[in-house]
Formats: C-alpha cells, sequence, structure tokens
C-alpha cells in the first residue's frame, strides 16, 4: 500500500460516517492515485462569468429565480466586448457566457455569435458557456465559437418539472449532449447534487448518460440555499450523499472530476471539501483552507492553476 493511501485509510476511517460510505471513499480514493497520481489541482481564479442577457430569464426556476445572473458582469445590450477587454487587460485566460434560459431551456448565448466571434478574435480568450438544452441548430453555431460547453445535466423528470418549471424532459439533455458532442465541442458536464429539494433524484442517472459522450471533465455542483429563491429554506444535501455522487462519478470515469465553486459556504464547505478530496476528486475550485490542509496531511501534490475554470483542459 502507498503511503498516500495508507494516510488515506487512516483518515476516511476516523470520519463520522458509515462504513459503506467510507469503504467506496476508500476505493475512490485508490483509484484517483492510479488515474493522476498524487496530483491535485486548485482553481483558485475560476472565469469570470458574463450574462450576456443581464439579470432577464424566461424562467423562475425555483433554486435560483435569477438570483445569480444579478451577480454576473452584465453583457447584455453590446457591452460584451468592452467587458472582455476589460478582463484580458488583467490578464484573463477565458470568460465563461452565461446568461438566463429562454423558454425552451437554452442560453441563449447563440444568438450573439457574431459578436462572441469577434470578441474571441481580438482577446484571445478561451470561451466556455453555459449552454443549457440545445437542440442542433443551437449546437451547430454554439460550435462557431465555443472552447468548452458546460451542460447541467439532469436525470430525473420531475426534477425538471417542478424545480425548473419548463416543459422538458431528460431525453432533451441527452440529445443536448449528443449535438455538442458530435460538432467535437468539448463537454464539460455539471451534475448538480441535491437539486431536487436537497435530496438525491437523478443524479446518478445523469452520470449515466454522461458516459456515453466522452467528456473532458466531470463537474460536480452542489444545491445552495440561495435568499430570495423559493428554496431558500430547503437544507443542502447531506455530505454522504454528495460522496456517495463522488465516488460513483470517480468510479465510472478516467477523466478529471472536479468540485464546482458552486457549492455551500462555512462549515459545510469546510466538511465537503475533506471528504471530497478523501472520496477522489482530483480538482476543486475555491478551495477551502479544509482542502489545503487536508491535501497536505495526504501527502498530495498541490498544483494551483491560476485564471482558469475548473472545467478546462489544463496542459501542463
Amino acid at each position: 500500500m502507498s503511503s498516500d493511501l495508507y494516510r488515506a485509510r487512516s483518515m476516511i476511517d476516523a470520519l463520522e460516517t458509515d462504513p459503506d460510505t467510507k469503504a467506496s471513499m476508500l476505493r475512490a480514493f485508490e483509484r484517483r492515485l492510479r488515474l493522476f497520481d498524487s496530483d491535485i489541482l486548485f482553481f483558485n481564479e475560476p472565469f469570470t462569468p458574463v450574462s450576456l442577457t443581464g439579470a432577464r430569464c424566461a424562467l423562475s426556476c425555483k433554486h435560483c429565480n435569477s438570483h445569480y445572473l444579478r451577480h454576473m458582469l452584465d453583457g447584455s445590450g453590446g457591452k460584451l466586448q468592452a467587458e472582455a477587454a476589460k478582463l484580458a487587460d488583467k490578464g484573463a485566460q477565458g470568460i465563461l457566457l452565461s446568461g438566463g434560459s429562454a423558454a425552451d431551456g437554452s442560453v441563449p448565448t447563440y444568438e450573439q455569435s457574431g459578436v462572441i466571434q469577434k470578441t474571441r478574435r481580438d482577446t484571445k480568450l478561451k470561451i466556455s458557456a453555459h449552454t443549457g438544452i440545445v437542440n442542433s441548430s443551437q449546437a451547430q453555431i454554439l460550435s462557431e465559437y465555443l472552447d468548452m460547453a458546460l451542460v447541467d445535466v439532469l436525470g430525473d423528470n420531475e426534477t425538471i418539472h417542478d424545480i425548473l418549471g419548463i416543459d422538458a424532459c431528460v431525453h432533451d439533455y441527452e440529445e443536448s449532449l449528443r449535438h455538442l458532442s458530435s460538432l467535437g465541442i468539448p463537454l464539460a458536464p455539471h451534475i448538480i447534487v441535491g437539486l431536487h429539494n436537497g435530496r438525491l433524484k437523478g443524479e446518478f442517472k445523469a452520470l449515466e448518460i454522461v458516459k456515453k459522450f466522452n467528456p473532458v471533465t466531470v463537474v460536480i455542483v452542489v444545491f445552495i440555499p440561495t435568499k430570495g429563491t423559493a428554496m431558500e429554506g430547503v437544507p443542502p444535501p447531506k455530505i454522504e450523499d454528495v460522496v456517495k455522487v463522488i465516488t460513483t462519478a470517480r468510479e465510472m470515469f478516467d477523466v478529471p472530476l472536479s468540485l464546482s465553486c458552486v457549492r455551500p459556504g462555512g462549515r459545510y464547505r469546510r466538511e465537503l471539501d475533506k471528504y471530497a478530496i478523501l472520496g477522489g476528486i482530483d480538482r476543486i475550485a475555491v478551495p477551502s483552507r479544509s482542502a489545503l490542509v487536508t491535501a497536505g496531511e495526504l501527502g498530495l501534490n498541490i498544483i494551483e492553476i491560476p485564471k482558469m475554470c475548473c472545467s478546462c483542459e489544463v496542459i501542463r
């Protein structure tokens, strides 16, 4: 047994969780060592999100209700180029295009394809984008400028209808991945843990769908109870439930597994980061102090990646 694995076993044994969770964590940690050795990547400065719709969204999702759009840079109304130029001048390597959803569940960055392509040429920034659900023609437009597609993948129809409030189904998410993948767009699917009122519902189905499309990275997002939304009083998912998704993903995929910057803060984040590392995560966006301590105690090789999204391919 390697020294890293021996230390992981000792730390996992000391956790206050059930034996089955501990066993799955140890298996997942051993697998990540085989895949990535002792390297763990910390992304302290993710791409800045820019909303091409401002705070406008055609949906009223129970978990968001446009809250997160209001905290993005506003790239609507012709402001994208100026905002991107400012970011490039500050040394940014890329931007994350986002925005409110259209009624069909897509994020309509494709409506500004010409401006985005010019911005990409002028600034040399990498372009990642939240896509939402897309059809073949929308995906074709995205392929003209997109370096990475960030696709939230939902694996439960009830969650899609009740939480997002859109007339779509699990099959639409699978078809979106198919359209994007067929055009050669690198995929970084996002699995949202606990979106169904803090409970697991469809996350493992979502992983099965993602498995069909050779993603570059798989990203684990954790539901955040957000003030001013219909779900502000809903507790976040249990740490053990997040770990079940992480360890399952680690067993399924040979590619990097990232813990998104979108996860609850405070004590929850500190505990989650520790469990996530011991459960096979090899990338963390905006790591907590707990992540640094845990990685150090395990003897992992911490590599800090500057000005980069945890979804992106990293050439070292």
